[in-house]
Parts: structure tokens; C-alpha cells; sequence
């Protein structure tokens, strides 16, 4: 016979797999680069001179009621690929000595840092895709060193997390495109050494993905002088406009606004646009130029959606 406790724990861990099962969980991309993080620090002295931010690397990890928008609610949490990285080694900061030619009062190095970004389930609106939000910091490594009045003092960071701060910002989707915006700011107060600080962090985080079940792909055949070659997509947004370029540059990275992507060709030319069937497929039969050894390199492109480069040359 179950005890109450054996009942009560199987409850919730069927509670817990069906909240799993109802909800979806995406790791997002920072496309446009590491996040550019403000970083200040108070001290009784006066504020920090020097460095003034540095960059996170990593995924963000989101949870969300369905997979498509509307999203119903959000959550952030861990990325499954990892924590948000410091991209640089170290950033410096000090406090100025008012007498000339001293040595400064103090000098403050934030390095190592590695943390991850979570929240509490937020309400998405419907019509907008904003959101507001109780979001905190947990920092998984890193340290901050401070050498005052002769005295040199390492605070690791690893295990400290922040009280619940506001979070903002928006998640919405384009084509085959999910872009979520978190902004935040939030102030660590702690004694360093017997020095007390105060430690300022704040940003915008960007990321994105392709929503589920979509994975634009280009298949073309042997590139013939003077003859006909088949492109063939697949996998794309079931019938919507779709676009074939071309590049004799190589690759690159172009962002188009209007379709949410960055076209990954180096001066890309448009080649043939088309519409997907229902299944998201498209096809072109195309004249080959007449220039045998001429390396091309191609990608195909829907709103928010784009297929790896296929490089190839004419025969």
C-alpha cells in the first residue's frame, strides 16, 4: 500500500510531465552578436572611471505555453547549450587619486563571468507580443578583484544571484521566425574587502530561432554551360513567397529587414522568386551561363526562414 507521501510526490511528477508536455522550450540565438552589457560600480569614494561594458555570449533559454504566436506566457530559463559568457577576458575599472600623479584610490577588475538569466511565468499579450516580467541573475563563475589601500581582495561571483528585477521587452513571430527582446537593469550591493560597492548591470538581450518543424533546404543539379538546371526547395513555409539569390563573391552576411534574416551571401543577386506549395516546396528549371568555371554560391529565403548556402561551380 502507497503511503500519502508516495501519492503526493507521483501527483506532482505527473503534474510536472503534463506542464512539460503543454509547454515548449527554445533555445535562442543571439544572431546579431554577444549582448552588449552595461556595467558600472558606486563606491563611497565615488563611481568607477574606465570600462564601462562588455559582452555576453550564449543562448537564452525561453518557455512558452505555444510554440506559435499568440504564446499565451513565458518563462525564462537556463539555455540547454549553457550559461551567458563574458566575452572578454577582464574590463577595469578605478577610482582617480585627486592629487595628481598618485596612485589610483582604488582599482576594480570584473572578469571570468558566466551567468544565466530565469523569470517567473509572464503574461504575452495577444495582440502585441509585449511583455513585463520578474526576472533575476545567477552567476555560475567569474570574480571581481579589488585592490585599495594596499590591500588586494577577490570576490568570487560563482553561487551569487540577484533579487527579482523587472524584466520587458517583446516576442513575436515572423514567417518562420521566433525574435524575443528582454531588457533589464539591476543593481548587486555587496562589501568587498570591507569596501562596500555597488554594481550595475543592465542591457537588452536579443534572440531568435526557427519555430518547429520548419528546415528551409536547396538541392540544385549539375550546373551545365548553356543548359537547364533544376533548384529545388524544400521544407519551407507552405505557400508563401520565396526568394533565390546568388552571390560569385562567396559568403557573407547581409541583413534583409523586410523578410527577418540575414542573407548569408556576399553581394547577393536576385535570382527567381516563386510561391511554396502546400507542402513548402518550390522549384525553378533556370539557363545556366554560359561560363564553364565560374564558382556560384546560392540560398534561398522566406520571411524569417533561410536555407544553408549551396556552393557550387558551372561545368
Amino acid at each position: 500500500m502507497k503511503t500519502l507521501a508516495q501519492i503526493t510526490f507521483a501527483l506532482l511528477a505527473l503534474a510536472a510531465t503534463l506542464h512539460a508536455q503543454g509547454n515548449h522550450y527554445y533555445d535562442l540565438a543571439q544572431e546579431r552578436g554577444p549582448a552588449t552589457i552595461h556595467f558600472s560600480v558606486g563606491t563611497l569614494l565615488g563611481p568607477l572611471k574606465g570600462d564601462d561594458r562588455f559582452h555576453g555570449a550564449g543562448d537564452l533559454g525561453l518557455e512558452v505555453a505555444s510554440a506559435t504566436f499568440p504564446f499565451g506566457t513565458g518563462r525564462l530559463m537556463t539555455a540547454s547549450t549553457g550559461p551567458i559568457v563574458m566575452v572578454e577576458p577582464e574590463i577595469h575599472g578605478w577610482i582617480p587619486n585627486p592629487i595628481p600623479g598618485f596612485p589610483h584610490l582604488a582599482d576594480v577588475y570584473f572578469r571570468g563571468a558566466e551567468c544565466y538569466f530565469d523569470s517567473s511565468t509572464f503574461p504575452i499579450d495577444p495582440a502585441t507580443g509585449n511583455y513585463t516580467g520578474g526576472g533575476t541573475i545567477t552567476f555560475t563563475a567569474g570574480e571581481i578583484e579589488l585592490n585599495a589601500i594596499s590591500t588586494s581582495t577577490i570576490m568570487p561571483l560563482a553561487g551569487l544571484g540577484s533579487d527579482i528585477f523587472q524584466i520587458s521587452g517583446s516576442l513575436n513571430q515572423f514567417g518562420g521566425k521566433v525574435e524575443f527582446t528582454c531588457s533589464f537593469a539591476h543593481q548587486f550591493v555587496g562589501d568587498v574587502g570591507g569596501f562596500s560597492i555597488a554594481v550595475n548591470l543592465g542591457g537588452v538581450l536579443y534572440g531568435a530561432t526557427t519555430i518547429p518543424g520548419l528546415a528551409l533546404s536547396l538541392n540544385i543539379s549539375t550546373l551545365t554551360a548553356g543548359q537547364l538546371a533544376s533548384f529545388d526547395c524544400s521544407g519551407g513555409l507552405p505557400q508563401s513567397p520565396i526568394y533565390l539569390g546568388a552571390s560569385t563573391r562567396g559568403t557573407g552576411s547581409n541583413p534583409i529587414n523586410a523578410l527577418h534574416v540575414i542573407c548569408d551571401l556576399l553581394q547577393p543577386i536576385p535570382v527567381k522568386s516563386g510561391l511554396t506549395d502546400a507542402a513548402g516546396n518550390c522549384s525553378w528549371a533556370i539557363q545556366v551561363p554560359n561560363f564553364p568555371g565560374l564558382s556560384v554560391w546560392f540560398q534561398t529565403i522566406q520571411m524569417g526562414l533561410k536555407s544553408p548556402v549551396v556552393a557550387t561551380a558551372i561545368q
